[in-house]
């Protein structure tokens, strides 16, 4: 499979997973989507789904040819957020992912692979392991490609402007994303932009647990791929829209900065922080609080409430969600706690 293949199926699943609200905006767009030229060059012909995945197959859709190299590393010096949830006796931990790594974050600290270990089940919002690159080809084809309208009939004129010149600066191949919807490029933009920065996906937190827990634990996800899509296809265009936006003019050091606050277990800071840099460009209080309820916070009871069922039956749990599921108002923490687990940070 080939690499620009591989950076648009990751950058479907890095969607589906959350990476984090990073994707959000530094910048707001006009209040009304300019008005185009009545002579608007012609649309884009559909770029055949063959041609960004020539060969589907049914292997999983992150599987790389020969696994990155584990090198041995000193015990590590940072320390992420890691919580215990007690109930009736029993003890299980709550730890947050991020979805594309590097070396740096191995092996992970001593306390987490303590936690994973005393437990009985892992849980993940959807196993990667159980995915396929036919069924997402097909998904991509259903879902994410608009043949009858090219990506710039969705946007603005000023958004798109701002992605032109990302896609010069950065030599991405945008070529390949004229006619898929705005949500999917942010992702496949993201995914190749962490890709670029030495992040792999093979090196992501929640594929390093199913590695171990295959064929050693009992895996249950807590969402599924179908659902998941459903959240992202669903979104308004201009949240869609906000969420490229926020891709394309995101300051340098991104990454290094949701990697920092994953490090140091201080996503709240980092969650506060993306607000008020939304705010500060224009963005509504309004269309924020939309994006943040559509991508965490409906995702967020839901994965409370299958946590709580599962902890109902007396089994320990290592839960892996993506960090962002942690923070703010309204977490996977706070339904717990709603529920009456007592939630403890470690």
């Amino acid at each position: 499979m080939n690499k620009l293949s591989r950076i648009l199926l990751i950058g479907l699943v890095l969607a589906l997973l959350g990476i984090g609200v990073g994707y959000f905006v530094t910048s707001q767009p006009k209040d009304e989507k300019s008005n185009k030229s009545s002579n608007q060059t012609s649309q884009p012909a559909q770029q055949p789904l063959a041609e960004v995945n020539p060969q589907p197959t049914s292997e999983p859709l992150i599987a790389q040819d020969t696994p990155p190299e584990q090198k041995v590393v000193a015990e590590p010096d940072y320390d992420p957020a890691i919580w215990k949830v007690e109930h009736n006796g029993v003890t299980s931990y709550l730890f947050g992912s991020i979805h594309m790594g590097d070396q740096s974050m191995y092996p992970l600290p001593e306390q987490v692979r303590q936690a994973y270990a005393e437990s009985d089940v892992l849980v993940v919002e959807i196993d990667l392991n159980n995915l396929n690159q036919l069924k997402i080809a097909q998904t991509i084809q259903q879902m994410a490609v608009t043949p009858e309208k090219s990506l710039k009939d969705l946007i603005s004129e000023d958004t798109a402007a701002k992605y032109d010149a990302y896609c010069q600066r950065t030599r991405s191949p945008c070529a390949m994303f004229s006619t898929f919807e705005p949500w999917f490029v942010a992702a496949s933009l993201e995914a190749l932009n962490m890709q670029q920065q030495g992040y792999q996906e093979q090196l992501g937190i929640d594929k390093h647990f199913l590695s171990e827990a295959k064929d050693n634990k009992d895996i249950v996800e807590l969402e599924s791929f179908d659902s998941q899509l459903a959240i992202l296809d669903g979104m308004p265009l201009e949240l869609q829209e906000l969420m490229l936006l926020g891709t394309v003019t995101r300051d340098e050091g991104g990454v290094e900065k949701l990697i920092k606050a994953w490090k140091t277990g201080d996503v709240e800071t980092y969650l506060a922080e993306e607000q008020l840099s939304a705010k500060d460009q224009g963005v509504s209080e309004e269309d924020y609080a939309a994006f943040m309820d559509l991508f965490l916070y409906q995702r967020n009871q839901g994965m409370a409430d299958g946590i709580a069922e599962l902890l109902e039956q007396g089994k320990s749990a290592f839960v892996v969600v993506g960090a962002a599921h942690y923070g703010g108002e309204k977490s996977v923490n706070y339904y717990l706690e709603q529920k009456g687990f007592k939630v403890t940070r470690m």
